[in-house]
């Protein structure tokens, strides 16, 4: 299967999986894992193949085409109709920006997950330096793509009363990582996603004064409030990842806190 043949899905997201997949097969063979807003089925084949034993979730439950298992009809907007504590990993791709409340959604995935358990989360990158000159110039994604208007921006499946929001609700790194927080979920690692261009060429205009003023930030959270240092050299390390400024894509794994 070619990634770009995949309907529903980035190209980005995809490769990482599969990526994912190979480094993790054995580990995985263990696991329960759910996959919200699975689409196609694709990426979660890719675990199924593992052993994983799969639960796949959509609000558009007939899209799936190549998994297995039977995908169940899901809101993401509403209280998730499972028990606590019932999932090992959680995959979240391509959704978040799509949820207006993005709070609940954290919550209820730290919910369900088991403690010390995984969630992988991919989206749009915002805080990459493209996108931060794109919302600069026109408050969207990209500058060769028009943001969502009243036209566009809530998509309904043919046949259906049901739909979803289109990339309305973006959310940069910062913004994901408090939300996640909050909800006992902690930023484990930010994948790398492929290179943009655009990004490279603004690096050398761009990061010396992203770095001195995020020093600067630092430096004062930690003098008023010394006993959350960690929280906020975490911050100052995510602001200033070559992975987030250059990325054309976010690809987050967090972990849910110990006894939480």
């Amino acid at each position: 299967m070619i990634a770009n043949e995949v309907p529903h899905s980035r190209i980005n997201a995809i490769r990482f999986f599969e990526e994912y997949i190979r480094s993790n097969k054995n580990e995985l063979a263990t696991k329960k894992v759910f996959d919200f807003s699975t689409g196609s089925g694709y990426i979660a084949s890719l675990f199924e193949k593992t052993g994983a034993e799969m639960r796949i979730f959509d609000l558009f439950p007939e899209q799936n085409q190549y998994a297995s298992s039977k995908c169940e009809r899901i809101d993401l907007q509403e209280r998730l109709q499972l028990p606590d504590q019932c999932a090992d990993m959680i995959l979240c791709c391509e959704t978040v920006e799509c949820i207006p409340d993005q709070y609940n959604l954290f919550r209820e995935f730290a919910r369900v997950l088991r403690p010390n358990g995984v969630l992988i989360l991919t989206t749009a990158n915002p805080s990459s330096l493209r996108s931060r000159l794109s919302q600069f110039m026109m408050e969207g994604e990209h500058y060769s793509t028009p943001i969502p208007n009243e036209f566009n921006a809530l998509a309904k499946w043919p046949g259906s009363n049901y739909g979803y929001f289109s990339k309305l609700f973006i959310s940069g790194i910062l913004r994901l990582r408090t939300l996640a927080a909050i909800s006992s979920l902690k930023i484990f690692k930010v994948h790398r996603s492929p290179r943009s261009s655009t990004a490279y060429l603004l690096l050398p205009i761009f990061f010396p004064l992203i770095y001195f003023f995020s020093l600067k930030s630092l430096k004062k959270q930690i003098r008023g409030n010394f006993e959350n240092r960690l929280a906020y050299q975490q911050i100052f390390e995510i602001n200033t990842s070559l992975n987030v400024l250059l990325g054309k894509h976010l690809i987050i794994e967090f972990k849910k806190t110990d006894g939480c």
